[in-house]
This record gives C-alpha cells, structure tokens and sequence, in this order.
C-alpha cells in the first residue's frame, strides 16, 4: 500500500532503523545543517529534529529523507517507492521509468489534513516555521529546499509540480531562483510576466515522498507530475482546492502556501550549495513568491534538504527520477541501449550500449543532448554493455582503459549551460552559454570481433569453473 503522508512514511523508516529522532535542543541556524551533512556523510539514518531552539515543541524538522543509505545508497529511495531496500540501481531505474509510462489521474477531495489550521491576510507570518540557514555560505535562511511548486498554465488545463529553491525574505515573502530553462520558470516568464500578469502559487511542503519525487522527475512539458505521482505511487493522488486561487494541492501535505509572483518584482536571492557539490552562483535578483495565505497541519513537519557535494538526497532522487524520464524519451526514439544513469553530481549521463554501426555515439550523444533531461548534461560518457552505468569504479575502469585520448573524445562548442556549472566563466554564465563533451568508453565497431577480452570472474573463467567455486565458496571459509 502506498503511503498516505509523509508521517506513514517516516513510521516506515523508524520500523526499519532508518530514523534517527534527535531530542537534543538544535539551532536552526548551522547548527542543525552541519549535523545534517555530518550524518549524511556517513549515511547515517533520516534525521528529525524534535527540538529546535528558539521554537515550541510541535515544530519537528525532517532531515537526509532519502539519503544515502547503509549498505545500498539506495536504500531509502528504494523505502520511498516501497521496492526491497537492496535493490541495484539499474533496477530501480527500470522501475522507475515503468511506473512513469503508467499514470493515474489525481483526484480531487473536499477537505484534507493540510487544512487543519488556516491563516490569513495580516496573521502570515513565515518565521514561525523553522527554516534554517544550512551553512556559512548561503545567503540566508531557506523555507523551500524539499517541496512542490505549482503552477498552472494560463493557455491550458497543463499544471506543472517542480522544484525550485526559496530562500526566506521576511514574514509573507520568499524568493524564488527561477531559472528560464526550466518548465515553471518558463511559464512565469513567457506567459505572466510577459503579458503583466501576477501568476498565482501555491507551495505544497511536507508530502508523501512521492510526490516530493515526481515533481524532480525531469518528465517532458505538458506531462502531468501529478498523474505521474499516482502511477508512482500505485494509487491516485488526493488533491484538494486552495482557499485563495484555484490551483488544487495535495490533501495531505504539511504546509501550504498558496500566493503570488507579480511581474518584474525581483529580490536579491542566493548564494547557495548546489547538486554540483559547489556553491557556483552569487547573491543576485529573482522573482519573489508573495504568501497571503499558510494552511498546515497541526503540529506540521518541516522537511529540508541540503544539497551538496554527493552523495545526498537531493542527487540521489534527481540521478534516479532524471535516468528514467530519460530511459523513457530514448525508448521513444527506437534508440537500442542498455541502461541509464545521471551521475550523482548530475553532471553526466552514463549509457552502456554496442555500437550498431560505426560512428553511434554521436547518434546517441545527440539525442541525450535534445531531451528535457539533457539538455544540461555538459558530460555523455558512453560505456559497453559489460558496464555497470551506477558503479563509479567500473565506469572510471572504462574510461582509462577504453578511451583513446584523440579517436574518442568529442567536444561540443557553445552548448547550452546553466549557471551553477562550476566550471564556465563569468562571461558563459551571463551568457547560459558554455561546452559540452562525449567520451567514447566502447571499442570501435570495426574491432567488434578483436576487441580486448574482458578479465573477470563471470568472463575469464567457465560456467562450470564458476559453478565449482560458488558451490563451495563456504567450505573455503568464506561468508
């Protein structure tokens, strides 16, 4: 059964020992996201912090909720999708890209638990939710760091749930970094703001995982996150209507807010530690998301995330849901491959495949480039199909031992770019403008029946040979 909140889904994780509450007095400012990353570092459990100074009991922050996990970093996303918690990655990629290929509709409810308590006009006050500072190098508090936004196309009944960053400005405002290139982003500038329209929001903080997870799945436009959840999920979403726009929200979330962007408002936003495992942008101007009403649960979560250098959870979920939406538009295409991956950092985009003819690579290198999910890869390393795309040892293995330093390498001038890229300049990041490269890690199609032999214990040795050994690999001593 899936789970129907996010409270179902944190009583998972304590019955399975990954939980950890926290009852020491924490401050939300460091303090608490150093503990974060230490633990996560570690991957140690989800963390929730039951006492957060300056702050009555009943405001409890949840932490690292689907980090790297012990002994499968995958462990918790696997928890999250209710799959067996030892699940390979590649598997839960394959799942993952059936569940989106399944969707179901959400439906809409009269009431839900995110109404219990409904605050308006001058009551809004946002500082009495425990937002933290996460560290030295952010430019503030951030109220939206694990959440959904959104957003309602004006031209047609398409709602959008992502994900963009909010960083608190005072009691009814937050800031928003609302890059051009993305879907909601996109519709506040090309559809509202161009035409002097205020676009109402709502943010929908603290749900069933899920949902947290469909609205990072970097589907295609016009692709419902919300039916996309419910085929996640297994069973629809309950939505419910705002009390002061149209826009319906899940049922069983948190916190609400619900508001709006006005045209050409913009509020300095920002820095902060970004997937890339850097912090790359600097204290700069973005639309502001005006809160005029807050509905919650009572004694509401306050989930967070931290990105930062991998792994964590926010890398994690991106890689996954990234490498299906991708696995998907490639299938689309009739384009043969293995299997997948987003690197951790989502940086790169690791495909195992054979070459089918001479010269594939850049056949396959091409339509990555051309997808939603792509797009802002700046790295395509393709591997053979012996490799493991989520095993970071096996694909530098591939890449030292496979790559000719001339033959395989193939740079891309002027490619898209996204400003947190820590490695463009100042003048590409004004610019989005930046490079992009393929590294070949195949033999070359020509070599198909010369090609160096693979050493390992499934290759290099019979099926009887291996069959002997497993067979008797505890008389050796061995568990």
């Amino acid at each position: 059964m899936p789970f129907a909140d996010l409270r179902e889904y944190i009583q998972s994780l304590e019955a399975a020992g990954e939980l950890k509450r926290i009852r020491a007095e924490v401050d939300w400012n460091l303090e608490l996201g150093g503990i974060m990353r230490r633990a996560n570092d570690l991957r140690e459990p989800a963390l929730l912090f039951e006492n957060i100074k300056g702050y009555p009991s009943g405001c409890p922050v949840l932490a690292n909720i689907v980090g790297a996990s012990k002994p499968n970093v995958f462990g918790r996303v696997c928890r999250a999708l209710e799959m067996p918690p030892d699940t390979p990655g590649t598997q839960i990629v394959e799942e993952m890209a059936r569940r989106f290929s399944n969707p179901i509709e959400p439906v809409v409810v009269g009431n839900g638990p995110c109404k219990e308590n409904i605050i308006m006009g001058a009551d809004v006050d946002l500082l009495k939710f425990p937002s933290p500072h996460l560290r030295q190098l952010d430019g503030g508090r951030y109220f939206g760091t694990w959440h959904t936004n959104i957003i309602k196309d004006p031209d047609s009944a398409w709602v959008n749930w992502g994900m963009y960053r909010h960083m608190l400005q005072d009691k009814t405002s937050i800031s928003w970094l609302a890059n051009p290139g993305q879907h909601g982003p996109g519709l506040y500038y090309q559809k509202y703001e161009a035409r002097g329209m205020p676009m109402p929001m709502s943010v929908a903080i603290g749900t069933d995982p899920v949902v947290a997870l469909s609205s990072i799945s970097l589907v295609t436009s016009h692709y419902s996150e919300a039916a996309l959840a419910g085929g996640m999920r297994g069973r629809p979403v309950e939505l419910v209507k705002c009390e002061t726009n149209d826009l319906l929200v899940p049922a069983t979330a948190e916190i609400i807010l619900e508001g709006v962007v006005l045209p050409h408002e913009r509020k300095l936003e920002g820095p902060f530690g970004e997937y890339t495992g850097y912090r790359k942008s600097d204290h700069s101007p973005h639309p502001v998301f005006r809160v005029n009403c807050i509905t919650h649960r009572n004694n509401p979560l306050f989930p967070v995330s931290s990105p930062g250098k991998p792994f964590d959870d926010t890398t994690f979920v991106y890689a996954l849901c990234g490498s299906a939406a991708l696995t998907l538009e490639l299938r689309k295409l009739g384009l043969p491959f293995r299997s997948i991956y987003l690197t951790n950092s989502m940086m790169a985009v690791v495909i195992s495949a054979s070459e089918v003819y001479p010269g594939y690579v850049h056949t396959l290198s091409s339509a990555i480039w051309g997808t939603k999910v792509g797009i802002y890869r700046p790295t395509i390393i393709v591997v053979g199909e012996d490799v493991d795309v989520t095993n970071s040892d096996e694909i530098l293995w591939a890449l030292t031992t496979r790559v000719h330093p001339v033959r395989d390498i193939h740079v891309k001038a002027r490619a898209p770019s996204n400003a947190l890229f820590p490695f463009i300049s100042s003048e590409e990041q004004e610019a989005f403008s930046g490079a992009a490269v393929c590294y070949d890690a195949t033999f070359p199609f020509e070599w198909k029946d010369t090609a160096p032999k693979v050493v390992d214990f499934q290759r290099a040795f019979s099926k009887d040979t291996q069959h002997l050994v497993l067979s008797r690999w505890k008389e050796y001593g061995f568990e």
